[in-house]
């Protein structure tokens, strides 16, 4: 749930200092274990050829009937995820009103968004205002350094509750039916035995049902705002899994768009003249604002990694754009994120809070204001640094 940003270098500074103390780690449980590395390359690529093959015939058996029509992606963010959960808020009071997504996907704090926007009714909305609206740094993990194993600053079992609270089997049987009807719900983590991004197909594992799965799909959640360093790892299959902002802020697959001719849907439709759409909320800022750096390891880490993050961001966006575009014929991809003048997230350090109610409250009702306003979506990709003239606006 938390932003992959600059918390992390205060978090390793803190970790480092005290890694002397630290008792001895439980031996890895990895299938890489014990392998050379050409075994271990052949591991890894059966596991990624394997998971591809899932994932396409999960998709397959979704777009069978019908191609998808709006696809919805979701960055991460931590607590400023509360600006995303006020867009799809104000969204359903715009003109025309919120879609109802075929294809949803989300990372770290936009995983944990997205079983919500996925269901997409007011009550949905309502658990995303108390969660991002209420909800403070005790809620999500316990004091620094609890003991416990040496893998992380914090213990993340108050994160478990709360997912367990909200994500009840009730929801879960919900995603379930959703799933029935063709629509798929994504999100993804970094396997870090692998170092491989793994998306993980949590409708397909609502619909399996049963107490095993319902596990599932929370563990994954659990994994995907699991910051490395910062949060403990949530151990899956054997392997380490963590928050994919490790990788990939935002992201979107060629098959996710569908296996034909996205004009085929815009024929079947009642609205013909709204093509079909990649949505994608940034739970952030796409710019870093200037600042004065003081010549410290501390300072200047994080400072490096604020950059490296937004960068990473900025280019994750620009990539989910051009598989749109990439499509025959091309989705139209237009997105939304935190203005500028929004105030950044705090400082960080090992006792700065990371959630503070009243300020996610603010963000919550700035994006409440502009998702009611369908000029607030951008059009095309963002813009890069060099890049010149104005932004075109969606009409």
């Amino acid at each position: 749930m938390i932003r992959f940003t600059s918390y992390v270098v205060a978090a390793l500074v803190g970790a480092m200092a005290l890694a002397g103390l630290a008792g001895g780690c439980a031996p890895s449980q990895s299938r890489f274990a014990h392998l050379d590395q050409t075994r271990a390359r052949e591991v890894a690529r059966r596991l990624e050829a394997e998971r591809g093959r899932e994932l396409q015939e999960d998709l397959r058996t979704a777009f069978a009937a019908r191609p998808p029509r709006n696809i919805l992606v979701l960055s991460g963010g931590g607590a400023d995820g509360a600006f995303g959960c006020g867009v799809l808020d104000g969204w359903r009071r715009a003109p025309g009103g919120r879609p109802t997504f075929d294809v949803v996907t989300g990372v770290s704090t936009g995983a944990l968004i997205a079983t919500f926007a996925f269901l997409g009714e007011q009550r949905d909305d309502a658990v995303l205002s108390q969660v991002y609206t209420h909800t403070r740094d005790a809620d999500i993990h316990d004091s620094p350094f609890t003991p416990g194993p040496a893998d992380s600053v914090f213990d993340t079992a108050p994160l478990k509750r709360l997912i367990a609270r909200y994500v009840t089997d009730e929801t879960i049987d919900r995603v379930a039916q959703a799933h029935h009807e063709g629509r798929r719900l994504y999100v993804a983590t970094v396997d870090l035995d692998a170092g491989a991004v793994v998306i993980w197909p949590l409708s397909k594992l609502a619909a399996a049902g049963g107490p095993v799965s319902r596990a599932r799909f929370r563990q994954v959640l659990l994994a995907a705002a699991s910051v490395p360093v910062v949060f403990p790892p949530v151990e899956i299959d054997g392997d380490l899994h963590v928050d994919a902002g490790l990788r990939e802020a935002v992201f979107l697959r060629k098959a996710m768009l569908g296996f034909t001719r996205a004009y085929d849907a815009t024929r079947s439709t009642a609205r013909p003249n709204i093509p079909p759409t990649v949505w994608a909320v940034i739970n952030g800022r796409l710019e870093v604002d200037p600042q004065p750096v003081d010549d410290d390891l501390v300072d200047i880490g994080v400072r490096s990694l604020t950059l490296y993050t937004q960068s990473l961001q900025l280019f994750n966006v620009r990539e989910v754009a051009h598989v749109a575009a990439a499509h025959d014929p091309p989705f139209e991809f237009r997105y939304i994120a935190m203005p500028r003048a929004m105030e950044p997230q705090p400082a960080p350090g090992l006792f700065t809070p990371m959630f503070d109610p009243a300020r996610m409250g603010r963000l919550y009702r700035a994006g409440q204001a502009k998702g009611t306003k369908p000029d607030a979506w951008q059009k095309g990709p963002p813009l890069l640094d060099e890049d010149e003239g104005p932004r075109a606006s969606a009409s």
